[in-house]
């Protein structure tokens, strides 16, 4: 049970890394951040564990800010709670 979770995390933060790297010096948009909202728990557990990483653009729009937590919190519903498959 472990060992699968720690795969699905290592995939998913290669997956963030090859897919939704952010830029600290880029203004992101609207688009943007739903992207970066699907990929929020990939992207914090990168930054806690590399400092450079960034989860969530520095220089954003306020629609940004609208989509990247409305798809950040179904995105961390989801990584928590699953497909609702039964062991």
């Amino acid at each position: 049970m472990i060992i699968r979770i720690l795969i699905q995390v290592v995939v998913m933060c290669f997956i963030g890394w090859l897919l939704c790297d952010i830029e600290p010096y880029e203004k992101y948009s609207w688009y943007s951040g739903i992207w970066h909202g699907l990929f929020l728990p990939a992207n914090f557990i990168r930054s806690l564990i590399f400092n450079d990483v960034l989860y969530q653009a520095a220089r954003h729009t306020t629609a940004y800010s609208v989509f990247y937590w409305i798809f950040g919190v179904f995105s961390i519903l989801s990584f928590v709670f699953g497909n609702g498959r039964k062991e």
